[in-house]
């Protein structure tokens, strides 16, 4: 009951630095909030919905193509010379002329251009959807982690305190012992410089919660004046370890940036018809409608509206092209090459980022085993220390000792829980799983 009434009396004493509304935040609300505020995350959404009308842009290209010209103007007489520019006269024309035209052309066959920019804006779209993938997933594993670290200092605090009202208790009892002449004042100072820095250290714990608080009310959209309190049933998270292999091969068919490489190479090989595509003949078909005043095949011109129109098939070829080809086609062919070595390097730094992970968090496992048995020595070992110097059969050195091994326990204890979730997650993360 005293442990309680001194995180009271501390966080009281606290209230002016830190008076901020406490707003107890779920795992569940924590990434959902993340997902939706996120800037990060919305720029990505807006990139991908740039791709998407990118692709909308190409598949316009297979449309016929409309124009509509028309010219209203002043049209001077013209001066007539003779062979040797001696002037001869004036032809008198209409003053005012006028023209108007409507065309649509129609591609009939481009090399596969067409075709192959539209795949071209798909894979694009593909690729801006899978980094988006990628964002959210980077994303949820900072929130972790920061979720984590506001754990772990909440239950630092709390360590804090109780050692707070701890080395209290034995401040009065040692001040007992020097009024009865037992021990010296040295004992007594030193177990004050004790108390004060457990103090200070309680201070910078509260402190710290306060800033990464801010960090995740700014990304969830909440008001920074809160103080983000943990799920503390989060600790107990059920964590479920496949084989190594599973998450190798999930790697391989889940994760956004294995997904990207193999993008990239189809990319790459439609790049590759692009630029083959530049070696065909170009092939349309144009119909045009023109109204035009005055009719200027005439003489003398007359000043009359004349409507003509037309059908034709335009054919063109870029013999230029071929002075390219080498080079167009040759560093397309390359990037394909570039692709498939970067997808292989791809491949190479998942498995040892698994492989890493998988290790890591074993050994967090297994440091929180070691903790928990080393937290129980250190408080047995406290006691029987404790015992012997209020028998004054120890020094204060040895009891300060002892306290601090006990603390440094109970803090390494929860830092190695948090370190086991946080491990688990990012194993998650470079599997695909997250």
């Amino acid at each position: 009951m005293r442990y309680f009434f001194s995180i009271f009396f501390i966080l009281l004493s606290l209230k002016n630095v830190y008076p901020q509304q406490v707003y107890k935040l779920t795992v569940d609300e924590l990434l959902d909030r993340g997902l939706e505020n996120s800037v990060a995350i919305k720029a990505s959404i807006v990139r991908s919905q740039i791709s998407s009308d990118k692709l909308s842009l190409a598949k316009n290209k297979r449309l016929p193509s409309i124009s509509i010209n028309g010219s209203y103007g002043y049209a001077g007489n013209p001066v007539i010379f003779d062979k040797h520019l001696s002037y001869m006269s004036v032809s008198h024309n209409p003053d005012w002329k006028q023209n108007y035209q409507l065309s649509v052309t129609q591609p009939v066959f481009e090399g596969g251009t067409i075709k192959n920019n539209i795949t071209k804006a798909e894979l694009e779209e593909e690729i801006s959807i899978l980094s988006l993938q990628k964002d959210k997933s980077d994303l949820k594993l900072w929130l972790i982690n920061k979720y984590l670290n506001l754990f772990n200092l909440y239950k630092q605090r709390d360590v804090y305190a109780k050692n707070i009202e701890e080395a209290k208790t034995r401040q009065r009892d040692i001040e007992n012992m020097k009024k009865q002449g037992m021990i010296t004042n040295n004992d007594v100072l030193r177990s004050r410089l004790v108390i004060t820095n457990y103090e200070l250290a309680f201070k910078t714990t509260n402190n710290d919660i306060g800033i990464i608080s801010q960090q995740l009310t700014i990304v969830l959209s909440l008001d920074e004046s809160l103080i983000i309190e943990p799920d503390s049933s989060f600790l107990h998270t059920e964590l479920i370890l496949r084989d190594e292999s599973d998450y190798v091969k999930q790697a391989y068919e889940e994760y956004p940036d294995m997904k990207i490489g193999y993008k990239n190479i189809s990319l790459a090989k439609n790049n590759l018809k692009l630029a083959k595509a530049d070696l065909l003949p170009k092939l349309s078909v144009q119909a045009s409608n023109a109204l035009a005043r005055p009719i200027p095949n005439t003489l003398p011109v007359q000043n009359l509206f004349v409507n003509s129109w037309g059908i034709a098939l335009n054919l063109s070829y870029n013999i230029s092209a071929w002075f390219d080809k080498k080079h167009n086609v040759g560093a397309a062919k390359r990037q394909i090459d570039l692709q498939q070595l970067l997808l292989e390097d791809k491949k190479q730094t998942v498995r040892t980022d698994i492989r890493s992970a998988f290790v890591k968090h074993g050994e967090a496992l297994d440091r929180v085993k070691a903790m928990e048995e080393s937290l129980l020595q250190a408080n047995e070992n406290y006691r029987i220390v404790k015992n012997k110097y209020f028998s004054q059969l120890s020094i204060l050195t040895d009891l300060l000792d002892a306290n601090s091994v006990q603390l440094d326990a109970e803090l390494q204890l929860i830092n190695a829980k948090t370190n086991a979730i946080y491990t688990y997650y990012l194993l998650q993360k470079v599997s695909g799983n997250l």
